[in-house]
């Protein structure tokens, strides 16, 4: 006689929990949104590049950047810095108010490290890249936005030894995959932070460079050559020659290499320096098995082997040469 009415105790609970569900899903649905990240709208002008340093892999740069953004909570002209580099002066600044919307600026010069990419050098070209990034927000707060419209270089803007080509913008969330320490989020938590990104591709114009710092090769190499030229009878003259040339094209050597940063890459400068070297080396040895076969009184012969090797070895050294710097 008691099971009817614990049933129907169990009915009306259940259906009282079925109508407690739309309500806690309407709450959810009327929880509000997480906050959007500000907008800052970022801009750079280029005045001047200079100070390039291949040594020690930096060079500096002096530029215009301002801000653009609503709200007060923001300082983006204090929290901003230079990826990669360090400000070195901040003047000029200006802040005030543009309608609803608050805007900064200021001229600033930054010492930028730079890795270059020697490969082709001294025929090398580089991409100058001035990274903005804000320091104390990062995107769920702040994006950058970059000002299409103003940016832009110098029209009077000169990079001594190198051309300026083109020149482009971007902006980024860049991505750092640490908590920075902040214990308040999960150890593998990633951090992403707004960089806005201004590119100046520069080169080398022609190929003065290029004869400069190998000048005191070609000369070496040609010394060598006249080895071939110097009857075997006068050894002293033949020989010496060829020794001048290899300490010449050594000591070519190390200014070149004293000009450049350590790499353990084979650059353009490193296969010359090799290819030079060699034929110094085997214009020496054709001169020792010239000497060789006029002691054993085979003179035809070694005539014969020195006509050949005038030719020769200019011929072979300029198609490696062309083929290095092409390639």
């Amino acid at each position: 006689m008691m099971k009817t009415p614990l049933r129907a105790w169990f009915a009306a609970l259940l259906g009282l929990a079925l109508l407690c569900l739309p309500s806690r899903a309407s709450a959810l649905d009327d929880a509000p949104p997480p906050a959007a990240p500000r907008t800052v709208v970022v801009g750079t002008y280029v005045n001047h590049i200079y100070g390039i340093d291949i040594k020690n892999s930096q060079y500096t740069v002096d530029f215009y950047i301002w801000f653009r953004w609503e709200g007060d909570e923001l300082k983006p002209l204090d929290s901003f810095e230079v990826a990669g580099g360090r400000v070195t002066s901040k003047t000029g600044i200006e802040k005030k108010k543009l309608g609803a919307l608050n805007y900064t600026s200021a001229r600033v010069i930054a010492t930028v490290t730079k890795f270059w990419d020697l490969k082709r050098f001294p025929l090398d070209g580089h991409t100058l890249t001035l990274e903005i990034e804000d320091a104390e927000h990062d995107t769920r707060t702040m994006v950058y936005e970059q000002d299409h419209d103003n940016i832009g270089i110098s029209p009077e803007l000169q990079v001594p030894g190198w051309v300026v080509k083109t020149t482009r913008a971007d902006v980024e969330r860049h991505l750092y995959q640490t908590n920075y320490g902040d214990t308040s989020f999960p150890t593998n938590t990633e951090s992403r932070y707004a960089r806005y990104r201004f590119s100046i591709e520069v080169a080398r114009p022609g190929y003065g460079r290029f004869l400069k710092v190998f000048f005191g090769l070609f000369i070496s190499v040609l010394v060598s050559w006249c080895a071939f030229w110097v009857r075997p009878k006068e050894s002293s003259p033949r020989v010496s020659l060829g020794v001048g040339a290899t300490f010449a094209a050594s000591a070519v050597t190390v200014t070149i290499n004293n000009s450049l940063p350590d790499t353990n890459s084979v650059t353009m400068a490193d296969k010359l320096i090799m290819l030079t070297l060699g034929i110094i080396v085997l214009s020496l040895a054709e001169t020792i098995v010239a000497l060789t076969l006029l002691a054993g009184n085979k003179e035809a012969t070694q005539q014969r082997i020195d006509r050949v090797c005038r030719w020769l070895f200019p011929l072979a050294y300029g198609v490696a040469l062309a083929a290095i710097v092409t390639w």
